[in-house]
């Protein structure tokens, strides 16, 4: 029996599901509020495409993503990624993570502050640099192009993309009948599958409701800059100063710098109808005035574009990847990043597929047995928001 699966969300996470999934000439039809034009987490996405983390399966998962993206044919490069030092507890910290990278089979290395690349002397303050450490494979995406690129190559095996806002999942018949999964969209048009993924991002929780799960994802709000355009600059390295919660990277000619160094803003489904991309909130100002003071003083300057973007958050860090835990035929992708959207997305069809064990650390009910309440989880969640590349696995 010919399989037949439907994707509910086109960003990043389901776009690379349905590449994988066409590409196994599974047929396949991805379904996006917003057609041709999403407008979830990744339109407003930064970009980073780091491999290390301090928890195994998300270094796993970068590694299957930047393989993926690496054959993509467009928006992803292997430019490295820098993480930058002001102090002796943060020298610590970068050395700490330079080995544990090493150890985990990725070229990493020092830096001496005084030998950072031309590309990022441009606009880091380097005076303030007490270290450096250099992560040579690690990549920089623009996500929307990525996603363009994998759309393209899962068109070309087949996949179909329509526009639609999901409004009932039911699953019903027999396990891998073709017509056990209906979806119906708002604009009464009902499509049948075998299975269906949701990887609806941010409206992650909304979609999960309609099958019966609370799945603790908790979108929030961010703020990322651009300059104005500056002869100087040249594409790099992705920089991070880890102990400031601040990041840094070229866009062609324009400087885009972001910052965690805030209180978390929590963002409520109700306020998502016009997409992930948020009016700037004026609060932001000042973090984004602080930010800049990592920065040599001619980089420094009023941004030329605001974004207020939203992503979503979990009480772990590590997203919700695997099957529905008591409906078959639903299937859960949910809480990625680029870093590790593609990773995830393979996991996921070759368990449609194949039966493939995926990891427990990323099971979909692995907070349901415990005793905190839904508040607990949000608080945990949001605990988490300025230490985003930390996690609570351990």
């Amino acid at each position: 029996m010919a399989r037949s699966v439907i994707v509910v969300g086109a960003g990043i996470t389901g776009t690379a599901t349905a590449d994988e999934l066409a590409a196994r000439g599974v047929r396949v039809t991805v379904l996006d509020r917003d057609g041709d034009h999403p407008r979830g987490s990744t339109a407003f996405a930064p970009g980073f495409v780091g491999l290390y983390n301090d928890a195994p399966v998300l270094t796993d998962l970068a590694r299957a993503s930047a393989a993926v993206y690496d054959v993509a044919g467009a928006g992803f490069e292997r430019r490295g990624g820098l993480e930058l030092a002001t102090s002796d507890p943060g020298a610590r910290e970068v050395q700490r993570r330079v080995g544990a990278a090493q150890e985990a089979g990725l070229p990493a290395h020092l830096l001496s502050p005084d030998a950072l690349p031309l590309e990022v002397t441009s606009f880091v303050d380097t005076s303030t640099v007490v270290a450096a450490g250099h992560f040579p494979d690690d990549g920089v995406a623009s996500p929307r192009v990525l996603t363009a690129a994998l759309r393209a190559r899962a068109g070309e095996c087949g996949a179909r993309f329509a526009a639609g806002e999901v409004a009932a999942i039911d699953v019903a018949g027999a396990v891998g009948a073709p017509d056990r999964v209906r979806v119906r969209t708002r604009a009464g048009l009902t499509l049948t599958a075998s299975d269906v993924v949701l990887a609806a991002g941010v409206w992650g929780p909304h979609l999960a409701a309609m099958t019966g799960l609370g799945l603790p994802l908790f979108p929030v709000a961010h703020p990322y800059t651009r300059s104005a355009p500056r002869a100087d600059l040249v594409p790099g390295p992705f920089v991070r100063w880890p102990e400031h919660h601040v990041y840094a990277r070229v866009h062609g000619d324009r400087l885009g710098t972001g910052s965690y160094d805030h209180a978390p803003v929590s963002v409520e489904q109700a306020d998502l109808v016009g997409g992930a991309g948020l009016a700037w909130r004026d609060d932001f100002d000042g973090v984004v005035d602080a930010a800049q003071r990592l920065l040599v003083p001619r980089a420094r300057s009023a941004p030329a574009h605001r974004v207020n973007g939203v992503f979503a958050m979990t009480p772990d860090n590590l997203p919700f990847v695997g099957p529905h835990p008591q409906l078959e035929g639903v299937w859960v992708a949910q809480a990625l990043w680029v870093t590790h959207a593609a990773g995830a997305a393979r996991h996921v069809v070759a368990a449609v597929l194949d039966g493939a064990p995926l990891p427990r650390e990323l099971a979909v009910d692995r907070f349901a047995t415990g005793a905190a309440s839904d508040e607990d989880l949000r608080r945990a969640a949001l605990r988490l928001y300025r230490d985003i590349y930390a996690n609570d696995s351990a």
